[in-house]
């Protein structure tokens, strides 16, 4: 959604380890129609007896799926089998890590049991087998479309005090040389959506099954929804987390989205009475912070997994603004914002330290198919963005939508340097699949405001909503709730997935607050910005709930628990909400 720096940061998706596996069974499945095959292999990293037992695969399709003769390319598959499996269960394919263009962490030297042991509850615990890929392009996929030229350039840029023009000028070369080596490589107009949509379905009928479940996380959501569009014969049901929807202007309103989301940051202290009074006028300080840093540039020695030695990151304002952007996907870094601004006001990169290695990890992941990330954008969301009119909102937002403002420039200098055709549109328009849905989404979230997702999700005929206080980007992986919940559903897509949810969310939210609480009891020296206890709301609409719960400004932002609207149940059926 805008270019291969803000694409790496604006719309990460978490990179999940996968887990070690064993070899599967030489049988393939073969489509002739699609000139597709799948070949079983032995699987690339190390294995456990603790684990599954694993297959892994490559899967052949034709690049262009118009073309069946033409080009070939494949992506990983490795297949998670149940524990007890169950015949009647469809397996769960989780479509990638999003982005789109970020890897599943399939990679030798990045292999490990986190994946299946996050999705067990749902998969090979259950019954059902896990299924993972690599979409084309990315991670593992042959090729893999990965831009070299951008990491080599940013790994040098970042330890310079460029200004935003300077830095544009040397990502936009980057792009140049990237695109002039990948074109002859591959067909760039060919890494959509919609291609990864028929990739999925070639591989479900190379592996002989009747209907998957489907998975998607951030970007991967449009995956799937894309699928129970063109194939909703071969969808049984949908688990949305954090959810991409095509008709939503993500890119028409991203200076004011990235707004909000530092303001919630900056909310989540100013609402506790402990961290107000410690970090009092969070907002003009970052916005005075950001100001001074484009002036006088602080050095944040780092360490992080694709460097060799310590990197010396020059802090920017600019920079600075993208640092905490990427951070507040995870909402454990909400805490530690007024920290970071404070100790980047006295000189002290401390603070900022490990918001700053995940950054740059991200920035310089060689497994990122950041090709392939812009073919998706100038493909199926470019087309669609009135670049005029998002740059005179951009205008709106003040030294906080700075970063922005040069974002958009780049956004569209990148997809005339890509020069694809760009989709039809279908691909901007609501998808109503008929598969059930499960939709969950943290209110916390900054690239995917829940209010849009609120508005978005009502498109689907028979779906479930999830909205989920303290919790921002990818909540299966953060809450166990959300986890039982898509469990439920799966097992009975057509019943109330969500009683339950609400008080199990509101026990969560307190086992992780007493600790924290204790911790700041025992240091007379510190005081801790810990959220309020979770407090029962009043009864209100799914719409109200969503309202309260992700408004920058709102005077309750996210210090409760949510209502009994937290939860909408399929064909807006209201059921009592009980405790799990």
């Amino acid at each position: 959604m805008n270019d291969s720096l803000a694409w790496k940061v604006l719309l990460l998706s978490l990179l999940l380890p996968l887990a070690a596996c064993q070899r599967g069974d030489s049988t393939v499945g073969k489509s002739g129609e699609e000139a597709a095959s799948l070949e079983a292999r032995p699987c690339w990293f190390e294995v456990d007896n603790s684990w599954p037992v694993t297959q892994c695969f490559m899967m052949e399709v034709p690049e262009n799926h118009a073309d069946p003769e033409g080009r070939k390319i494949r992506f990983p598959v490795v297949r998670f089998i149940a524990n007890e499996k169950n015949p009647d269960k469809f397996p769960l394919l989780h479509l990638g890590a999003g982005g789109p263009g970020a890897s599943m962490g399939l990679e030798p030297e990045n292999a490990s049991e986190w994946l299946w042991i996050n999705y067990a509850t749902m998969t090979v615990e259950n019954g059902r087998d896990l299924i993972v890929i690599d979409p084309r392009g990315t991670g593992m996929a042959e090729p893999r479309l990965s831009c070299a030229e951008f990491i080599e350039d940013a790994s040098a840029a970042y330890q310079r005090p460029l200004t935003a023009d300077e830095e544009a000028r040397v990502f936009t070369f980057s792009l140049e040389r990237c695109y002039s080596r990948l074109s002859s490589e591959a067909d760039l107009a060919q890494y959509n959506s919609s291609a990864v949509a028929r990739d999925v379905e070639a591989l479900r009928k190379a592996l002989g099954l009747e209907k998957l479940n489907l998975y998607g996380v951030s970007y991967a959501s449009r995956y799937a929804l894309t699928l129970a569009r063109d194939f909703p014969e071969s969808v049984h049901a949908l688990v949305l987390n954090s959810a991409v929807f095509p008709d939503i202007p993500y890119i028409q309103q991203l200076a004011g989205d990235s707004l909000a989301a530092y303001k919630r940051g900056i909310n989540f202290c100013s609402k506790e009475k402990h961290c107000a009074s410690r970090y009092p006028n969070l907002r003009q300080r970052l916005e005075n912070l950001v100001a001074q840093l484009d002036q006088t540039p602080v050095t944040v020695s780092i360490e992080h997994p694709f460097a060799d030695a310590e990197f010396p990151f020059v802090m920017t304002g600019q920079r600075l603004l993208r640092v905490l952007f990427q951070a507040l996907y995870d909402e454990g870094f909400y805490p530690e914002l007024p920290a970071v601004i404070e100790g980047l006001e006295k000189g002290d990169p401390a603070p900022a330290r490990e918001a700053v290695s995940s950054f740059m990890a991200i920035i310089l992941d060689p497994y990122f198919g950041d090709a392939a990330g812009i073919s998706h954008f100038c493909y199926e969301e470019a087309p669609f963005v009135d670049f005029h009119e998002a740059r005179l909102q951009a205008e709106e937002t003040g030294i906080l939508g700075s970063a922005v403002r040069k974002d958009l420039e780049v956004m569209q200098l990148q997809c005339r340097i890509w020069a694809i055709p760009p989709a039809g549109r279908l691909e901007a328009e609501p998808i109503s699949a008929p598969a059930p849905a499960l939709i969950l989404h943290g209110a916390l979230d900054p690239v995917l405001n829940a209010k849009d997702a609120e508005r978005a999700r009502k498109a689907l005929p028979n779906h479930q909503w999830l909205l989920f206080p303290k919790l921002a980007h990818d909540v299966i992986s953060a809450s166990n709730c959300a986890e039982y919940a898509a469990a439920r559903f799966l097992d009975a897509p057509d019943a109330d997935a969500t009683e339950g949810v609400q008080q199990c969310r509101a026990d969560e939210i307190k086992a992780q607050q007493v600790p924290a609480q204790r911790q700041g009891e025992s240091d007379s020296n510190e005081d801790s910005a810990l959220p309020a206890t979770p407090q029962q709301a009043p009864q209100e609409t799914p719409e109200q709930a969503t309202e309260r719960y992700s408004t920058a400004d709102s005077s309750e932002d996210y210090s409760g628990n949510p209502p009994e609207a937290f939860t909408e149940t399929p064909a807006a059926t209201w059921l009592p909400l009980g405790g799990i």
